[in-house]
């Protein structure tokens, strides 16, 4: 990029050097004296010497969505729709790209504690807001926003407080993250099931339904253990969150410290029992895209995760044809929900001009109409509440517009630990769940480990 700029900048030279010559020849062929020859030439050439090209400034960008990532093709439109705007105009990126969610965490983390972050930081999922910001690393964003009360508005005060650390806000969040369960309609068929039209009654109907599943031969649940242990951690936050009021309060704390709790144990307990009975034997070590893929094969009849994963179940390249209509959702049992805000984009720009063109696409990022082309693309969840849902929806994508029926329908909502944990208390529940499933620690003695790693953020 460096080279295309000088050339632009060299041919600009060389053309002003031409003008200038042409201009001296015609002087002294005209017969004019020398002061009226440079008067002459010099006005002409102030008028057709081209102004000199604006330097682009380049924006670092660490990018995760690529390839066959769910918002690949949602993010592609974005960088580039933005460098048509006038804001973007004279702004380029370079990127650095990194196919997965846990290696582009992982990367982060590294530059937060050496070296220097991208310019615009997006987040993985994990929630590195407050270590970020206690880096001294990414902007305070809190005068953007004061500035420009309209975008301010776009964000309740729930999902901003989440992105603030000590009074100021460090992370635009993009979206609201909610989740659930689908199911396959035809394995479901198969054990004699019958779907609840929103949610199991209890945590008793639905291991009912997977042991009618098991004896059917077919798999009941999806889990894993690597890269934070996602579809567990769903799991977990759904039966933690669903166990009364203690287990809700709890679940909705924000960096919790003290995991030997009834409702966290009872919990843990549940997910050895999960991991035993009624998931794959590769769960365990298991990462998220074979776990996926488990389902997308008709392998696996439950599968917990976000409507993100909407659009995978129409690619040919993930999903058999016509799986699309295979699939059917319902709320966690107890017709309990996740639904959190979500850490937000981060600048880790250090030059002003820099710092105003990131938060310039994370402006552009979160206009109304990109959050529904967003829904749209992608499944992610619009961060504003008061949005227009286009009506075509429902006939283009009915399990989207389910999806946002069924928000409704949750009668517990609460948080999951990719967003509420502390990031080392996250990487040890990754950690640890192996040796629970495996019977090597008792799940009291999982619950004392996580605590540990969670009271060291006190010290």
């Amino acid at each position: 990029m460096k080279r295309k700029i000088l050339n632009r900048v060299l041919g600009l030279a060389l053309t002003g050097m031409m003008v200038l010559s042409v201009t001296a020849c015609g002087g002294s062929g005209g017969g004019e004296s020398a002061a009226e020859s440079n008067a002459g030439g010099g006005e002409s050439s102030a008028q057709e010497e081209a102004a000199p090209a604006e330097e682009k400034i380049v924006l670092d960008v660490i990018n995760y969505h690529v390839g066959t990532d769910y918002a690949a093709e949602y993010y592609a439109y974005l960088f580039e729709a933005f460098q048509e705007t006038e804001e973007g105009r004279n702004v380029e990126f370079r990127f650095e790209e990194i196919p997965t969610t846990d290696a582009f965490n992982q990367k982060i983390k590294l530059l937060i504690s050496s070296g220097d972050l991208p310019d615009i930081v997006f987040n993985g999922g994990n929630n590195i807001t407050e270590l970020a910001a206690k880096s001294g690393k990414v902007a305070d964003l809190t005068p953007y926003f004061e500035a420009d009360p309209e975008w301010k508005a776009l964000f309740d005060e729930t999902s901003l407080e989440f992105n603030t650390v000590d009074g100021k806000i460090y992370g635009v969040p993009v979206s609201k993250e909610i989740s659930y369960i689908y199911y396959n309609k035809e394995l479901f068929e198969q054990a004699g099931i019958e779907a609840p039209e929103t949610a199991f009654a209890t945590w008793d109907e639905f291991f009912a339904a997977c042991d009618k599943l098991k004896a059917a031969g077919i798999t009941p649940v999806g889990m894993d253990t690597a890269d934070s242990g996602w579809l567990t951690n769903l799991w977990m936050s759904a039966l933690i969150g669903t166990a009364g009021e203690a287990g809700n309060t709890w679940m909705n704390s924000m960096y919790p410290t003290d995991f030997n709790t009834p409702e966290v144990e009872a919990a843990a307990e549940t997910i050895q029992k999960m991991f035993e009975q009624y998931t794959t034997a590769d769960a365990v070590g298991g990462k998220y895209d074979p776990m996926a893929t488990h389902f997308f094969n008709g392998e696996v009849a439950m599968f917990p995760n976000g409507p993100w994963m909407i659009p995978d179940f129409s690619e040919a390249e993930k999903a058999p044809e016509g799986f699309y209509d295979k699939v059917g959702i319902m709320l966690m049992p107890g017709n309990g929900m996740e639904m959190v805000p979500t850490p937000g984009d981060m600048v880790g720009a250090s030059e002003e001009e820099k710092i105003k063109a990131a938060v310039a696409f994370l402006k552009f990022e979160t206009k109304p109409e990109n959050q529904i082309k967003a829904l749209e693309m992608t499944g992610l969840q619009p961060v504003s509440n008061d949005l227009e849902i286009p009506s075509e929806l429902t006939e283009s994508d009915p399990l989207m517009a389910r999806v946002l029926e069924i928000q409704n329908e949750a009668q517990v909502t609460y948080g999951q630990n990719q967003a509420y944990w502390y990031q080392n208390t996250i990487d040890t529940f990754s950690t640890e769940l192996p040796e629970l499933a495996y019977g090597n620690i008792t799940p009291q003695e999982f619950c004392g480990k996580l605590s540990e790693s969670a009271k060291k953020n006190e010290q």
